[in-house]
């Protein structure tokens, strides 16, 4: 992938950004940062968080592989910590952990699992271009 192209894939992840929100808040389809959707005001933020980053990256391209790979770093870290979280929880309260029901508890779901594939994507292009850019030979 030349330097173009890398550049090129953060910035469209982060101009689509407008139309993620648009399909969680009026078609309810999180793909984005579906970990968040019991927490309204730390999604919003997020949304924020994922607006500057996207600003940022058109003032300052050569920014993208950076900005990208960490936004793509913590929203991996969210939604594993989002799956693993409630599992914890209820074997934490289990008197008897043989006989724990896993099925009270359904996180992961396609909006999950397309939100972890799209971050890790993103994370997985920008860190090898970011190796790339800091002259670092991808093995």
């Amino acid at each position: 992938m030349n330097t173009r192209a890398g550049n090129l894939i953060p910035k469209l992840y982060y101009a689509i950004t407008p139309a993620f929100i648009l399909l969680d808040y009026f078609c309810g389809i999180n793909i984005r940062v579906a970990v968040l959707d019991n927490m309204p005001l730390y999604k919003g933020l997020y949304y924020g968080f994922c607006i500057i980053c996207g600003i940022v990256i058109f003032l300052i391209p050569r920014s993208s592989s950076f900005i990208a790979l960490i936004e793509s770093i913590i929203i991996i870290m969210l939604t594993v910590l989002g799956v693993l979280l409630p599992y914890s929880q209820l074997l934490s309260q289990a008197n008897d952990i043989l006989n724990v029901d896993f099925e009270k508890i359904n996180v992961l779901n396609p909006q999950y699992i397309t939100n972890f594939v799209l971050a890790g994507s993103i994370a997985y292009i920008t860190f090898k271009k970011s190796l790339r850019d800091m002259g670092i030979k991808d093995r």
